[in-house]
């Protein structure tokens, strides 16, 4: 049976992967320490988090690369109209920092998990630089599926109970991530 889970390899060039991450240090004002539970966090920046924020440009640009793949995703997973909400949203993009030799991992888990977490129907992971040593692993039922964090790759996957998964610390340097979802609406 399909897992649903799928990378696309090459939607951002390592440039522009850069720039984001270079950017994303220069921008200390806005970093935000998430609590992942079991003593985990990571340092996070949300892309809209104000009407001025200097990321908006970034944020549409990376809204026109999920939408992309997910069209792409639509037709590998072989999705028709009547599967697919006629409209939905984006939650805002967040770029995400894991630090090595700190508490900065990802516990697995699943991202939905509530009313408010309920509208979610999709993951989108955009990962900025190479880090296989701190990968992404989706256990969707006796399946496993290991992302490597490939720089400039798309993992598009369902967020709801079957596909749990879990962000692996970093081992020899930071690894940055972009992680956003589609909602219903």
């Amino acid at each position: 049976m399909d897992n649903f889970v799928r990378i696309y390899e090459n939607v951002v060039s390592a440039e522009k992967c850069q720039k984001f991450i270079d950017k994303f240090e220069s921008d200390i004002k806005h970093h935000v320490i998430q609590d992942n539970g079991k003593g985990a966090t990571l340092t996070q920046i949300n892309l809209l988090n104000s009407p001025d924020t200097i990321w908006k440009d970034d944020a549409n640009f990376l809204m026109n690369i999920i939408m992309n793949c997910v069209e792409k995703y639509k037709e590998d997973c072989n999705i028709n109209s009547i599967q697919w909400p006629g409209k939905f949203g984006f939650e805002p993009p967040k770029i995400k920092r894991y630090m090595p030799d700190t508490t900065d991992e990802f516990p697995e888990h699943v991202d939905v998990l509530n009313l408010r977490t309920a509208k979610r129907f999709l993951v989108a992971f955009l990962y900025l630089d190479d880090n296989e040593r701190g990968q992404t692993l989706i256990t969707p039922k006796d399946d496993l599926f290991v992302s490597s964090c490939k720089q400039g790759s798309l993992l598009l996957f369902p967020p709801m109970w079957p596909w749990t998964h879990e962000g692996r610390k970093p081992v020899d340097k930071p690894k940055y991530i972009v992680g956003c979802y589609l909602h219903y609406v």
